[in-house]
């Protein structure tokens, strides 16, 4: 049987446990890894990235849902990826050949997905989203099969999510690029698919925040602009305070 004093310790113990639960979560931010420690190997030597955080990124429309499948052909709703981090959304075809079409996207995309390792709490915080406009050829087999370099990284848990994803059909997939503003054009008879090259910033708010075109697809501008939002909600500091 407990004494009055045990009794009386055990009451006060409990009362900070559940206070201690019924308190907001800080969230403690991530010291900035600066751009320069990101890339040593001289590349992109004509480009100088803005100073993150130095600039605001402008809300420029909510980012578009639907309904998606992914590697696995599991259903998933586009914003259950979205929402909660920050992510660039890419839109491709997986039988595209031209050489400043989705190639160049992806080979930009594979630069920021490897040197993300480098960025601690990165891959808490953010993702990689690519999604197939071309559904009848995409599918989610063919997908997994595009991403495999990726997905079969071994160490892939270091690095920035990276979801590779279809729809069921054309019908699904329309609303999803009209929302984005994603252009294509299919010819009919021809394999080939027109499109505007393009990449979409989504904050964690579901926010689309910066669009992409080809002469803005630099890796340190779009890690820039990646840090500049996470800067913006705590996530990383530049002093580790």
């Amino acid at each position: 049987m407990l004494s009055v004093k045990s009794l009386g310790i055990f009451v006060i113990a409990a009362f900070i446990a559940g206070a201690s639960m019924l308190m907001p979560e800080t969230r403690r931010a991530v010291v900035l890894t600066p751009l320069s420690g990101l890339f040593d190997d001289g590349r992109i030597q004509n480009f100088t990235a803005p100073e993150p955080g130095s600039y605001k990124l402008p809300i420029i429309k909510p980012a578009g849902d639907g309904d998606l499948l992914d590697t696995n052909g599991k259903p998933v709703r586009l914003k259950s990826l979205t929402n909660g981090k920050v992510s660039l959304v890419s839109f491709i075809y997986t039988s595209c050949s031209a050489g400043k079409g989705c190639p160049y996207s992806m080979s930009t995309l594979f630069d920021i997905f490897h040197t993300s390792e480098k960025v601690s709490g990165l891959a808490a915080n953010a993702s990689l989203i690519t999604i197939s406009f071309d559904p009848k050829r995409d599918t989610p087999e063919v997908m997994a099969s595009y991403g495999t370099a990726a997905l079969a990284d071994k160490q892939r848990h270091k690095k920035l999510p990276w979801h590779f994803l279809t729809t069921k059909s054309e019908k699904q997939l329309a609303p999803i690029l009209a929302a984005y503003g994603q252009s294509i054009n299919k010819q009919h008879g021809s394999e080939t698919i027109d499109h505007l090259l393009r990449l979409y910033l989504v904050d964690r708010q579901g926010q689309v925040r910066n669009i992409y075109g080809l002469g803005f697809m630099d890796v340190r501008l779009l890690y820039a602009d990646i840090y500049t939002l996470l800067l913006e909600d705590g996530t990383i500091s530049r002093t580790g305070s």
